[in-house]
């Protein structure tokens, strides 16, 4: 599997063209990557972060329609969500301790099926 951000992400700004723009959305590695401020400047790049949970709180509109948008795209077949793990709702505690753990990628679904 390929990795983005993490220990690739100044890499990744250092080939970016003039211009640019890379956006951060969270540290999934467990690596939170320090850039040298001066990559931007002479890239003239922008590095933006993006915690999509805050729109919840400060703009639930732009969440909602986000979340509208998401949906439509996976209802058209447009995107596929990566499931990583399935855990029956009796095992709860295992997927948590999964995630918590960095155990998984993709998604970790919980099932209402005993299995």
């Amino acid at each position: 599997s390929a990795q983005v951000g993490g220990i690739t992400l100044e890499p990744i700004i250092r080939s970016m063209a003039f211009d640019g723009r890379a956006v951060v959305v969270g540290f999934a590695s467990g690596d939170i990557p320090k850039i040298p401020a001066n990559l931007l400047l002479v890239k003239n790049c922008s590095l933006t972060g993006l915690y999509w949970g805050a729109h919840a709180k400060h703009r639930p509109e732009v969440f909602g329609e986000s979340i509208t948008r998401v949906v439509g795209l996976w209802r058209e077949g447009e995107i596929s969500p990566v499931v990583g793990a399935t855990f029956p709702l009796a095992a709860a505690n295992d997927a948590v301790a999964a995630l918590a753990g960095r155990k998984t990628t993709g998604k970790v679904v919980l099932t209402m099926d005993d299995a």
